[in-house]
Parts: C-alpha cells; structure tokens; sequence
C-alpha cells in the first residue's frame, strides 16, 4: 500500500477538517485515530507532519 507524503496530506487533512461541508466534518474520534496513524508513521518526526499532528491536537481543543 502507497503511503502519500505529509506535503500531499497536509492540504488533505486541513481541508478536511476545516473547509468540508457539515455532513462531511470529522467528529473527535476520527481526528483522535488520525493523529494516531499519524504520530506512529516512521516519518512523524519530519516538520510537516508534525504541523499536522498539531493541527489535530488544535481541532480536539476545540
């Protein structure tokens, strides 16, 4: 299975959760399992996944 790089996910994700239309918005699991795919990819330490993790820790604050 193709794993897609934090750069193509990065505009994926944030549009996700913060442009979709209200049938469509992630609810606090499916941000919750997200961040814990992401955070367990070998990759996680690379800056832009790591703004991603953070923008689901930023979305479960809210």
């Amino acid at each position: 299975m193709a794993t897609l790089s934090a750069t193509q996910l990065l505009p994926i994700v944030i549009d996700w959760m913060w442009e979709s239309p209200s049938e469509l918005i992630p609810d606090n699991k499916q941000i919750g399992e997200l961040r814990a795919l992401l955070a367990a990819r070998p990759d996680a330490d690379e800056p832009t996944l790591r703004e991603l993790i953070t923008a689901c820790d930023d979305y479960l604050k809210i």
